[in-house]
């Protein structure tokens, strides 16, 4: 009996929170807006570790958004596909495209992501028609919706930066994006095996497009974005490092930092 009453009490009491509180109400219970803490400048991550933490985001990303523009001059760009040849629509030319693309860490410690490059994709064409590229990344933790009951804490006017409901949401979360070019890897020998098997394994899929592959629908071939510039945005400016970090920085992370970095939500 006294298990059913707690039980019944806790919904209830779940209940109340999660009703949806009139605008109203919200004002009556505090016409005054929510104080802070202020925000304290070594909380911010220093150089190296925002470094760091982009190092592991591209280490641990199974895809990203590739960017390029179309070329300047329409004639030159034919788009193939399976109901022929389309030329691009006017009034695109320059116009830039983002396109998922899978990624895999094949060339541990070098910090420069591995993708299966498909010959008539979209970004690769734009690629070898002389467009610049780059890689946007995001860090996404496990499916997750939670967040942090401090709605409440905003109301009565109490709350904490660290109280607001992150790390669990996008605007919050760190992404990189990654400027460069792209090399071609050779594919052949014990090298080539080890690099196909790499990468299948990030992406089982990936098998039936691999290069050389019996019945493949397109020709592919690996290559490595070879990172150049790096843009950070670690989340919220009081909390996190927002710009570009240098390049020497990138390189010089170790694996060992890598590896014992934790992201924001992860496990």
């Amino acid at each position: 009996m006294r298990l059913s009453l707690t039980i019944s009490t806790l919904l209830s009491a779940v209940s109340a929170f999660s009703r949806k509180v009139p605008a109203q109400e919200i004002l009556q219970t505090n016409d005054a807006a929510p104080t802070f803490d202020e925000p304290v400048a070594q909380d911010i991550p220093t150089i190296h570790e925002s470094a760091v933490m982009a190092r592991r985001i591209a280490e641990l990303a199974a895809h990203g958004d590739l960017v390029t523009t179309f070329p300047t001059h329409s004639s030159s760009y034919i788009a193939r596909n399976d109901f022929g040849a389309e030329a691009l629509p006017s009034g695109l030319e320059s116009s830039p495209i983002g396109m998922i693309e899978y990624l895999a860490n094949c060339e541990s410690g070098t910090g420069n992501p591995t993708m299966l490059a498909i010959d008539i994709a979209t970004p690769y064409r734009n690629y070898q028609a002389g467009s610049n590229i780059s890689l946007s990344i995001r860090w996404w933790p496990a499916e997750k919706n939670f967040y942090a009951a401090s709605w409440w804490s905003k109301i009565t006017g109490k709350a904490k930066r660290q109280d607001i409901p992150t790390p669990h949401t996008p605007a919050a979360l760190p992404r990189i994006s990654l400027h460069g070019r792209l090399e071609r890897i050779p594919n052949r020998g014990l090298d080539g095996f080890y690099l196909a098997q790499c990468f299948v394994r990030k992406h089982p899929d990936s098998v039936y497009w691999q290069p050389n592959a019996p019945g493949a629908a397109h020709e592919s071939h690996y290559v490595r974005f070879v990172v150049e510039q790096v843009y950070w945005f670690g989340g919220f400016g009081d909390r996190a490092r927002i710009g570009w970090l240098p390049i020497e920085e990138w390189h010089s992370v170790t694996q060992r930092e890598i590896d014992e970095c934790r992201l924001p939500g992860e496990e």
